[in-house]
């Protein structure tokens, strides 16, 4: 082999040396490496389930939130609903009690007006007893005499002491 020019012991100590390499890397690299990648591995495959789960349980959140979402809409509906119906009860009370009080100034107002009413209408009864009773003393005045006023003037105060003894007695 020298003559191919390989020096045999040359051979031998690169083997061994290889030998020795392979053996080391083996034992101090290759399996702490490959003990690594198979840690790694796992640890990747703990990460994928690990993102599942929080995929599932971030679905199964966002559906419990639409649910909840779902309710809470339900529930604003029906309280709209409710607030809609007392509003409209309270629109109905205002209404009739407005009418009551209406109908309590219109009855106010009418009696009101009656007693103007009544007040006028004496003021005028006594306007026109003034009035007619002056034109009675001044026509008679001039028609009559004294002496006959002086009769008719006892005649009506006679009248008026009858007419007075009368009232007492049906008073009594």
């Amino acid at each position: 082999m020298e003559s191919l020019g390989v020096d045999v012991k040359l051979l031998i100590a690169q083997i061994v040396n290889f030998l020795l390499f392979f053996l080391i890397f083996k034992k101090f690299i290759a399996k702490p490496f490959s003990q690594f990648l198979i840690i790694e591995k796992k640890k990747e495959e703990e990460k994928e389930k690990i993102l599942a789960d929080l995929k599932q349980k971030e679905e199964d959140f966002n559906k419990k939130k639409e649910k909840e979402v779902q309710k809470l809409k339900e529930e604003q509906k029906r309280m709209i609903k409710e607030l809609k119906e007392e509003m409209k009860r309270m629109r109905e009370a205002m209404i009739l009690e407005a009418k009551k009080e209406s109908e309590v100034i219109i009855e106010k107002t009418r009696k009101q007006a009656e007693n103007y009413q009544k007040k006028v209408t004496q003021e005028i009864d006594q306007k026109v007893k003034e009035l007619s009773l002056k034109i009675v003393a001044e026509v008679l005045g001039k028609v009559l005499t004294p002496s006959l006023q002086k009769e008719v003037n006892q005649k009506i105060l006679h009248s008026l002491k009858e007419l007075k003894t009368e009232l007492e007695k049906t008073i009594n």
